[in-house]
């Protein structure tokens, strides 16, 4: 949130028509542009009260939580006292802020929310914080940090089969992106079986097909694996690979393709 000042004539009310002119809008208008002193100067000036002014800034708050450090700082402004900041509601609206951070996989940040709303730690026990958590994990495994990954499943004591399933998730992702060394090294750090990674290249590769991708677009990403390539042999891939050979041997560009060798091997092609 900007806190800078507006010019002079955004809060000059000449040439209102006063009959029509509202301070408290005109106030809460200039709140939610983040030009605190022009609020107070409007208040001042129309004779709005200084609890009709602290009611009005204390419901932009809660009707759109800013930034913890833009409401400790609009709290301080506008000299609201502390008894606010632990409200029932203030505070609910406090620990979203924290599920946020957490779900981004801001640990730091979640912390820093903490201790400046002086929200109670226990909160990071919850199942709220738990599930924000969980949602940060992924945000940290595609920014391929694994070991703050593992980090904060201890810290939050997540389970096992929650991580795994993550991993296995992402790794899918990187085998679609084309990031095979990337999902590799997944694999290893957390020890997923030999089993889903075949089964995932099979239903990559059978998405492939599907998407028109070319013999040697598919056959390139499967070189890349440098795994066994007998699940080529499955139904629905030979079945694949027969109907996109009849599509290059019956089109004028896709016949000048060649037709790479594990399709030739496995689907017995000549």
């Amino acid at each position: 949130m900007s806190f800078e000042q507006p010019p002079e004539e955004q809060f000059n009310k000449e040439g209102v028509e006063q009959e029509n002119y509202d301070p408290k809008a005109d106030i809460a208008d200039k709140l939610n542009k983040g030009f605190l002193e022009s609020a107070e100067i409007i208040a001042e000036e129309s004779g709005v009260s200084k609890e009709d002014l602290q009611s009005l800034v204390k419901k932009r708050i809660l009707d759109d939580f800013p930034n913890h450090k833009d409401v400790l700082h609009i709290v301080d402004y506008f000299k609201i006292g502390e008894e606010f900041l632990k409200t029932k509601e203030f505070v609910e609206l406090g620990k979203k802020r924290v599920e946020r951070k957490l779900s981004q996989g801001n640990i730091a940040g979640a912390n820093e929310v903490l201790e400046g709303l002086k929200i109670d730690k226990e909160f990071l026990k919850s199942e709220e914080a738990k599930k924000a958590a969980e949602s940060g994990i992924k945000n940290i495994l595609a920014g391929d940090k694994t070991d703050k990954a593992i980090e904060v499943q201890k810290m939050f004591n997540i389970d096992d089969s929650f991580m795994n399933s993550a991993v296995e998730d992402e790794i899918k992702v990187r085998l679609k992106d084309n990031l095979v060394v990337g999902a590799v090294s997944l694999q290893e750090k957390f020890n997923i079986p030999q089993e889903f990674i075949n089964d995932a290249v099979k239903e990559e590769v059978l998405s492939r097909f599907s998407a028109g991708s070319s013999l040697s677009n598919i056959a390139s990403f499967i070189e890349k694996l440098n795994m066994d390539v007998s699940f080529l042999s499955d139904p629905k891939i030979k079945e694949a690979t027969k109907i996109r050979i009849k599509e290059m041997t019956e089109s004028e560009i896709r016949g000048q393709e060649k037709i790479p060798e594990i399709f030739k091997e496995v689907n017995e092609v000549n």
